[in-house]
């Protein structure tokens, strides 16, 4: 490894005494085929791994296996209340299902996704036509999505209407029930993750 440059996979597989496939298996929990790593093995990579520092590349992972265990929250500005409390509730919830939260403000949340950027995302600022384009196409890749609307309709989407009156709430305040609601966005979210939730999509009601 050259001074001053991150370690890489190759470098924990030498430093282990192991071939980049063990060091593979080791990092990614899977049980290496037909083949059993044995513990002292297991114990080896986890070794170097400390010693070198090494951190994997979550996004080449993600490519890898299909999925990049991040899940974006959308929201418009988190310097107003309801924003920044769906941002806290949403990502707390996610880290304790292991997932990466992604915090995204404004109208980048369309790139970002539509780039693959994370697994699903939550929606929390009001849908215009642009953003309905972009949520019929990540539809049509498959992308889990919750969004958060008293005005649309599930379109291979998940749809949570807050009953504010709101496209998606951003302007309210938060009241004695949006951490239930928050909540609730994030479970749904999780659903759509985990093959939970029709095709077509859902639409529920805050307050049901």
């Amino acid at each position: 490894m050259r001074h001053g440059s991150k370690p890489t996979i190759r470098d924990v597989a030498k430093t282990a005494g192991v071939s980049l496939t063990t060091v593979s298996y080791v990092l990614s929990g899977r049980s290496g085929g037909t083949t059993r790593i044995s513990q002292p093995t297991q114990d080896r990579v986890h070794a170097a791994v400390r010693e070198l520092g090494y951190v994997p590349n979550r996004a080449a992972r993600g490519m890898r296996r299909g999925r990049t265990e991040l899940v974006a929250v959308a929201v418009a500005d988190l310097e107003q209340p309801w924003d920044r409390a769906l941002a806290t509730a949403g990502a707390r919830l996610l880290v304790q299902r292991g997932y990466q939260p992604v915090i995204l403000l404004g109208d980048g949340w369309r790139q970002f996704m539509l780039s693959g950027g994370a697994d699903g995302v939550i929606l929390g600022l009001g849908a215009d036509a642009e953003d309905a384009e972009t949520l019929a196409e990540l539809a049509r890749r498959g992308v889990a999505q919750l969004v958060i609307s008293d005005t649309m309709q599930p379109a291979g989407f998940d749809v949570l209407a807050p009953g504010t009156g709101e496209p998606g709430g951003p302007a309210a305040a938060p009241g004695p029930g949006s951490e239930a609601l928050f909540e609730r966005a994030g479970g749904m979210l999780l659903g759509r993750l985990h093959g939970q939730a029709p095709a077509e999509g859902i639409r529920a009601d805050a307050g049901a």
